[in-house]
C-alpha cells in the first residue's frame, strides 16, 4: 500500500505546512506576508483534501495481472515440475519411486503383468505352457526385449 502510505505522508505534511503558514499569518505585521501566508494555508487544504479523495478512491483499486503474465507464471510453474520430474527421473530416484509403487502392485506395465502371467503357466504342471510359447509371449509384448534377444542371437552366433 505505497500509495496510501505516501496520501497519509502527503496529509501530514500539508497538515504541518499549513500551522506553519496559519502562525505567519497571525503573527506577522507585513500584509503581503499574511496575505501570501493565507494563499498557503489554502493551497494546503486543496493538497490535503485530494490527498483525502485519493484514499478513498484507493479501496475501489483491484491489483490485476493481465493474461500473458499469468500465462507466463503458469509456463514456469509447468518447466520447474517437469524439470523436477526430470531431474528424479535421471538421478534414479525415479526407479526407486516406481519400485515402491510396484510392490504396493499399483501401475505395474500390462506387459510386465502378462509376461509374468506367462512364466507362472510354465512352470505350473497342469496347465503346461512350452519354453517356446513363453518367449514368443515376451517377445511380442516388449519390443526391448526382441531387440535384445536379435542382438544376442548375433554376438553368440545362433
Amino acid at each position: 500500500m505505497a500509495i496510501d502510505e505516501s496520501a497519509i505522508y502527503v496529509t501530514n505534511q500539508a497538515g504541518q505546512a499549513k500551522m506553519i503558514a496559519t502562525d505567519i499569518s497571525k503573527t506577522t505585521q507585513e500584509p503581503d506576508t499574511a496575505n501570501k501566508a493565507d494563499k498557503i494555508v489554502g493551497h494546503q487544504d486543496n493538497i490535503i483534501e485530494s490527498a483525502s479523495d485519493i484514499r478513498t478512491s484507493l479501496h475501489g483499486v483491484e491489483d490485476t495481472i493481465p493474461w500473458w503474465a499469468q500465462l507466463f507464471n503458469r509456463g514456469f510453474v509447468a518447466i520447474a515440475i517437469a524439470g523436477v520430474i526430470i531431474l528424479l527421473w535421471q538421478t534414479g530416484i525415479g526407479m526407486f519411486i516406481k519400485k515402491i509403487f510396484w510392490s504396493m502392485g499399483l501401475f505395474i506395465p500390462k506387459r510386465a503383468l502378462r509376461s509374468a502371467e506367462v512364466d507362472l503357466k510354465t512352470q505350473r504342471h497342469e496347465h503346461p505352457l512350452s519354453f517356446e510359447e513363453g518367449v514368443a509371449v515376451r517377445r511380442t509384448s516388449d519390443p526391448a526385449y526382441e531387440y535384445a534377444r536379435k542382438r544376442k542371437k548375433k554376438e553368440l552366433g545362433v
